[in-house]
């Protein structure tokens, strides 16, 4: 059976695309190498006392595409609430920013030629008197952008850090009712689902392609729309026949960050004897940054190790990694690992480096991105297009809006080149 598009990931971007294009009329088939759909929206419901979001967890203020299916699924969510607290040696601090942050913010300003991040560290902020300040950036860049600061473009980060204290909200009842919702819209239309399905060559022609998968299947359409991470892009487990040329390059050129992610749950709230207003703790321990779940009551704790640090431990196994997360979480509360272990009731690892579908976390711009995110919004050929988080315009970079929004202007293409072709 030759389909009008395979799409291949049903993560967001994959799901939405498909969305539009079987709402258009067109019949569409779904490739997904896991045994459910999400991709790096993962919500657990089982073990813990409510459901926890081992992926995407914030919507990261007011977005439209995602708070447009919100309604559209009838989903309820709620503000982010709670204190933004830095702890340095154990010492628990007011100021939330590092008292250079804003000649940092003011010499940032100035800047008009991109360069990376580290550059810009040494040019302005190299005298020993900026070491805090060096740190701070370094620890935010891997923390919130889950950038390698040698390869990380400072111009990208200008517009982001500038939007930081805006309102971040949570999806009550788990981001993965987005995907539920999807799938469901999906499935009412001219469409076929095939999950534990992992392709693994492509041979294409001019508006027609044949996907192979490692169960030796084969799908053939007139159009495909890959949606997969950069990381298993870059990896090279998908084959092309022929091979991508300017695209191949393009795809090394995007920036795409390692994360471990820690939900540990706790008999109690032992954090709130030190302030019980705690939100995030943005700390210099070997697992820096944690949060609550305000203002949901709650005995989660959830750890967060971005960036190369997170690459350096990819073979570490769990019960390691749990030990560390105690020893900083002893640090920063004052407490004996022992004491911490005892009062710890269950805990999950996730390892997004090692998750052998996705690779990595999300997507941060390199000093090529830009570069190669219009090469990879433009087709293969007319036949193979690419969709996903790190390939979208979106300004809501490495999210699941930018993922949404690069899945919807994929579609839209495709539609209107459908349109034309009848013409």
């Amino acid at each position: 059976m030759k389909y009008d598009v395979i799409i291949i990931g049903a993560g967001a971007a994959g799901l939405l695309a498909m969305k539009d294009l079987a709402k258009a009329g067109y019949h569409i088939c779904m490739l997904e190498a896991a045994e459910i759909a999400g991709g790096r929206i993962t919500t657990i419901k089982e073990d813990f006392q409510s459901h926890v979001e081992a992926g995407a967890e914030f919507i990261h203020g007011k977005l439209p595409l995602t708070f447009k299916l919100l309604k559209e699924a009838g989903l309820s969510y709620e503000v982010v609430e709670g204190k933004m607290i830095g702890v340095q040696n154990g010492s628990w601090q007011t100021e939330e920013h590092d008292g250079h942050w804003g000649e940092f913010m003011k010499q940032l300003g100035r800047l008009k030629t991109d360069i990376t991040i580290l550059q810009f560290l040494e040019d302005n902020f190299s005298k020993p008197e900026y070491i805090h300040l060096r740190q701070a950036v370094q620890r935010f860049s891997e923390g919130f952008d889950l950038a390698d600061i040698s390869k990380a473009s400072i111009l990208s980060i200008k517009d982001e850090w500038k939007d930081i204290e805006k309102k971040q909200y949570r999806i009550k009842g788990g981001y993965i009712q987005i995907i539920d919702h999807l799938v469901n819209c999906c499935r009412q239309k001219n469409t076929e689902f095939y999950f534990n399905t992992c392709a693994n060559k492509i041979e294409y022609e001019n508006e027609n392609v044949i996907v192979h998968t490692t169960d030796n299947k084969k799908f053939q359409a007139k159009k495909l729309i890959i949606t997969v991470s950069a990381g298993i892009l870059q990896s090279g487990s998908i084959q092309f026949k022929p091979q991508l040329t300017d695209h191949a390059v393009a795809i090394q050129g995007l920036g795409f960050g390692a994360v471990i992610k820690f939900l540990l749950e706790f008999k109690t709230c032992f954090w709130k004897e030190f302030d019980d207003e705690a939100g995030f703790l943005l700390t210099d321990e070997e697992i820096p940054t944690w949060w609550t779940q305000l203002p949901a009551e709650s005995n989660l704790l959830t750890g967060w190790l971005g960036g190369p640090n997170a690459t350096k431990k990819i073979f570490e196994p769990d019960a390691s990694l749990l030990q560390t997360a105690l020893l900083s979480l002893s640090s920063i509360f004052r407490m004996p690992p022992a004491m911490l272990q005892e009062e710890l009731t269950n805990y999950k690892i996730i390892n997004w480096l090692n998750q052998p579908f996705i690779k990595g976390g999300y997507s941060y711009n390199t000093l090529h991105s830009k570069q190669a995110i219009n090469i990879l919004s433009s087709p293969v050929d007319n036949t193979i297009y690419f969709a996903g988080e790190a390939i979208s315009k979106s300004e809501s970079l490495g999210t699941v809006e930018s993922a949404l929004q690069s899945g919807h202007d994929t579609a839209k293409m495709l539609i209107e080149h459908f349109q034309m072709e009848k013409q």
